[in-house]
């Protein structure tokens, strides 16, 4: 029994994301600070991010715990020149890695961090993103906003809607994308399913079912636990255009600091 639960997604986690790169650009301004030090990435996933990373010269090490996702990501080093390189991939999870060494930028990009269902996880993830990170080293990541969604559906479970229809240019399939979120406003977790449908010239049709569960954080609970892992948050933007957080803000973008040796003698 395969137990990677994004064996299923992995081919079309590129292709309903790759073309996003506002947050790429967003990370790679911040990772120019220490140019010279490599990027750690968590949650790689299938190198969206590193893989852009990389083409602008930086060195990247991208963890994840999905073979499925990093086989991906090998195929797409795979096409990406030089670029492929500068990209180390490590199968850990994000809670509890250890790689032998610190880099001058830890990033958790695409709301990765949601994954994490608990306090103790995140905390976990957390404490080893501080303890790569070098002296003075930038962490930054981002999440959904929990004031940007609803938790209140009267009980009833949510309809499964359309988010978009895409023409696959490899195979020139429709592909229809759908969506569902049910809140757990006590947990602050919506349990989300996606379902893709392939529809060939032909009429037929492919189905992939994806669900998983996102935890909501606010602003506050994000703070105190970058914290308590010994990281100074330094901005909290409400958009990767570095916008101000606001009672409509659907992103949260954390920036914070590892403490340099005279920081931690004050």
């Amino acid at each position: 029994m395969d137990t990677d639960p994004y064996a299923s997604l992995a081919d079309l986690y590129d292709f309903a994301y790759w073309d996003f790169s506002e947050d790429a650009d967003f990370y790679l301004n911040l990772a120019r600070i220490h140019d010279r030090a490599p990027v750690l990435e968590l949650g790689v996933g299938t190198g969206r991010v590193a893989i852009r990373l990389a083409a602008a010269g930086l060195r990247v090490t991208g963890i994840d715990e999905s073979a499925s996702m990093l086989a991906r990501a090998r195929q797409n080093l795979a096409q990406a020149g030089a670029a492929a390189k500068r990209v180390n991939l490590v199968q850990a999870p994000m809670t509890s890695f250890d790689l032998g060494q610190r880099f001058g930028t830890v990033i958790i990009a695409g709301n990765t961090f949601q994954h994490l269902l608990t306090a103790a996880d995140q905390r976990a993830c957390l404490a080893r993103a501080a303890a790569h990170l070098q002296p003075g080293g930038v962490f930054a990541m981002s999440i959904h906003s929990p004031a940007a969604v609803p938790w209140d559906n009267g009980g009833a479970p949510q309809e499964l809607r359309l988010h978009w229809v895409r023409r696959d240019p490899r195979t020139g399939e429709d592909v229809m994308k759908m969506m569902a979120a049910d809140p757990d406003p006590e947990r602050m977790v919506r349990r989300v399913t996606y379902v893709y449908d392939r529809v060939s010239a032909d009429g037929s049709v492919k189905r992939t079912l994806f669900e998983t569960e996102l935890r909501y954080s606010t602003q506050g609970e994000v703070e105190l636990l970058l914290q308590e892992a010994g990281l100074r948050v330094t901005h909290v933007y409400g958009d990767y255009d570095l916008a101000p957080v606001g009672p409509d803000t659907e992103q949260l973008i954390f920036v914070a600091r590892a403490g340099s040796p005279l920081e931690d003698r004050t």
